[in-house]
C-alpha cells in the first residue's frame, strides 16, 4: 500500500491468518502523510477524493462522482436546520460533559469536607479520652470548644 494509508482486517486473535470477514476492511488515510507521499499517476483518482476531504473548495471538475459529493456538500451546509441541529448535538455534548464535572467536583468536594470533619471527630474523641485541655485539642483539630463539649 502506499505510505499515508493503512489498510486493517477483523481478524481472530490466536489464529492471526483467520480473517473474519473479507466483505469489511478498515482503510486509514493519514492526510498529514498525504502531501509528502503522494503519487500522482496511478492513484490520480484516490488523491482526487483526499484532495476533496482536505479542501472541498478545490475539486477535479473532470471527476463527476466528486462533483457531486461537492453538491450533496453544499446542500447539506446550507440547510439552516440541520446546522441547528448539529449545534444542538454539540452543546448537548458539551453540557453533559459540564455536568459530570460539576458533580463530580461537587461529590469530591463534599466528600472531603465531611470526611476531614470525621476525622477531626475521632481524633478530638481520642485526645478527650486522654484528659487533653480543650483548648488545645480545638486548636489541632480545628474544632469550637462548644463542638468539644457535646462530644
Amino acid at each position: 500500500m502506499l505510505a499515508y494509508i493503512t489498510k486493517w482486517n477483523i481478524r481472530e486473535e490466536k489464529y492471526c491468518q483467520f480473517i473474519l470477514t473479507d466483505v469489511m476492511e478498515i482503510i486509514i488515510i493519514e492526510l498529514r502523510k498525504f502531501k509528502k507521499y503522494r503519487l500522482k499517476d496511478s492513484y490520480q483518482n484516490l488523491n482526487s477524493w483526499i484532495e476533496f476531504i482536505e479542501n472541498p473548495e478545490v475539486i477535479d471538475m473532470s471527476n463527476k462522482e466528486i462533483k457531486n459529493a461537492k453538491e450533496v456538500l453544499e446542500e447539506i451546509s446550507q440547510d439552516e436546520h440541520e446546522q441547528y441541529l448539529a449545534e444542538l448535538r454539540e452543546k448537548y455534548i458539551m453540557d453533559q460533559i459540564a455536568i459530570e464535572e460539576a458533580g463530580y467536583d461537587k461529590g469530591f468536594n463534599s466528600g472531603f469536607t465531611s470526611g476531614s470533619k470525621e476525622r477531626s471527630l475521632q481524633i478530638a474523641k481520642k485526645l478527650l479520652a486522654k484528659k487533653m485541655d480543650l483548648s488545645e485539642i480545638s486548636d489541632i483539630t480545628g474544632l469550637s470548644v462548644d463542638e468539644l463539649k457535646k462530644l
